[in-house]
């Protein structure tokens, strides 16, 4: 049973923010309403996080080409656990303001998102300054392979202003306000490139350059996120409201760091199993395989996220759930076809070497992010509870399952064994935790679904064995995907209405 939002404290400042607009998910009503507002939300995170990922694709080249192996290996530890930080430091408050902005009334979210704030500016600062000590210190570092991070502290900014942005695009993101994020994000990306290019291939700055075009980048995009939303934001710190969001927050954000602690293990074990430049091959194939990312999970997890709470309040709630992960794995099978075809192309635009010795690990943590994908909706019942204990009870799991089969992985197999090993993880806990969400929200996929998801594991099975498929029968796999796709797509408009 969900927990009912407890009144807030007496004699509590409200602010009025008005009426929600028509276009409000609190608005929506039937399957529908539901997937067109999907759609729309959808397209616009595209524009929004489609650029800012991208923009961490397109720097690829000129780190790949002006940084030694050893600093893109070093670089590599320092983007997971900047990832673990940030994660850290939201403290789950992404996913729990998400839920409280859609139980309480308009005019209590200024201070919602006020104490949201204050709690991730305590927690980024902690975070922030232990990492920028760990990475300066030599005997640390000396444990993988590696030297000190020159000018460490500048972790600490990164940290805190990745945090404080994230919240306020969560505010964003709350209200269906995409294209306002989606100026932000561009802000964000345009100047980060920019100022890499200036210091890395211009200045000869390294590392150091790179990461302060990354801090400068972040500091102007939350101001301008701030000027956005100031009066949104009420200077004040519920007490009582934070107890909520931690509660509810917390139990995520360790399922979430738990999780991102399989990729962080990936490249630190690689790092002292292997040597540095395999934990840097690891980052390649990630950061390429990001683009599965910015053109399908990462808009669908945005836009998704902002509708889940409001969908499962509705009586046709399995309806929507279902035709939601039967798009979304169909989509994600389609993508993950093309681009495992143009795998050899992409490594040769992106870090100038074709680097076929990596295509089955490249395949294998490609298969992983599709079954990310498909596990979102999947999973999307549980969310009725209000509870999220499960999330790290089924983060251990995984992590359990990989820690057992990561060093005869590695060992025997190197990168592909350590992708194999990811894959295996995320795919027993996932299943299990779909299971258990069926109970309270039962789904049905669409036929051409389980066909598409059979194409991606067929694919993935056939790179393993050959290295991969002559191009006309890649043209031929994909052509058909995209015709199920496209079928499944009529398919569910004709019947949405139903």
């Amino acid at each position: 049973m969900s927990h009912p939002p407890e009144s807030p404290s007496a004699g509590a400042a409200r602010v009025p923010v008005g009426n929600p607009p028509p276009d409000a998910p609190e608005h929506l009503a039937g399957v529908r309403d539901f997937t067109r507002a999907l759609a729309r939300d959808f397209s616009s995170y595209l524009f929004s996080l489609g650029l800012l990922q991208l923009g961490n694709l397109l720097i690829l080249p000129v780190i790949t080409a002006h940084l030694a192996a050893s600093q893109i290996g070093l670089y590599s530890l320092v983007e997971t656990a900047l990832l673990q930080g940030v994660t850290f430091s939201l403290l789950g408050l992404k996913f729990a303001y998400l839920y409280y902005y859609a139980q309480v009334a308009p005019e209590q979210r200024p201070r919602l998102l006020g104490t949201s704030l204050v709690l991730a500016a305590i927690a980024s600062l902690v975070a922030g300054s232990l990492f920028a000590i760990l990475f300066a210190s030599p005997a640390i570092m000396r444990q993988f392979d590696s030297e000190p991070l020159p000018h460490s502290w500048l972790l600490l900014p990164l940290l805190l202003t990745g945090t404080a942005q994230t919240v306020l695009l969560t505010e964003l993101r709350a209200a269906r306000h995409v294209w306002q994020s989606g100026t932000i994000a561009a802000i964000q990306m345009g100047l980060y490139l920019l100022l890499a290019w200036i210091l890395i291939a211009g200045q000869q700055a390294g590392l150091a350059g790179l990461l302060s075009a990354q801090v400068i980048a972040q500091i102007t995009s939350s101001l301008s996120a701030f000027m956005l939303l100031r009066r949104r934001i009420a200077a004040a710190f519920d007490a009582p409201q934070a107890w909520r969001l931690l509660r509810y927050g917390v139990p995520l954000m360790l399922g979430l760091m738990l999780r991102y602690s399989l990729d962080t293990l990936c490249r630190f074990l690689l790092a002292a199993l292997v040597s540095i430049e395999a934990a840097g091959q690891f980052m390649i194939i990630s950061s390429i395989s990001v683009l599965f990312e910015a053109v399908l999970a990462n808009p669908f997890y945005m836009a998704w996220g902002g509708l889940v709470h409001h969908a499962l309040r509705r009586p046709e709630a399995s309806r929507i759930l279902g035709r939601v992960s039967s798009l979304a794995l169909a989509a994600g099978a389609t993508v993950f076809l093309l681009m495992l075809a143009c795998q050899p192309m992409l490594f040769a635009l992106l870090v100038h070497d074709p680097m076929p010795g990596v295509a089955a690990a490249f395949a294998l943590l490609l298969l992983s992010r599709l079954i990310m994908l498909a596990r979102s909706p999947l999973t999307g019942g549980l969310l009725r509870t209000g509870r999220t204990g499960w999330a790290v009870s089924n983060t251990l799991l995984a992590l359990a399952i990989f820690c057992a089969a990561i060093y005869p992985a590695a060992t025997f197999a190197g990168l592909t064994g350590m992708a194999g090993a990811l894959l295996v993880a995320n795919l027993i806990a996932s299943t299990t935790l779909a299971v258990v969400a069926w109970r309270h929200c039962p789904q049905r996929l669409e036929p051409a679904t389980l066909v598409l998801g059979g194409m991606a594991v067929a694919a993935t099975i056939l790179t393993l064995a050959q290295g991969g498929l002559p191009a006309w029968q890649w043209g031929i796999l994909f052509g058909a995907a995209a015709f199920l796709l496209i079928h499944l797509g009529r398919h569910i408009h004709v019947n949405d209405g139903l």
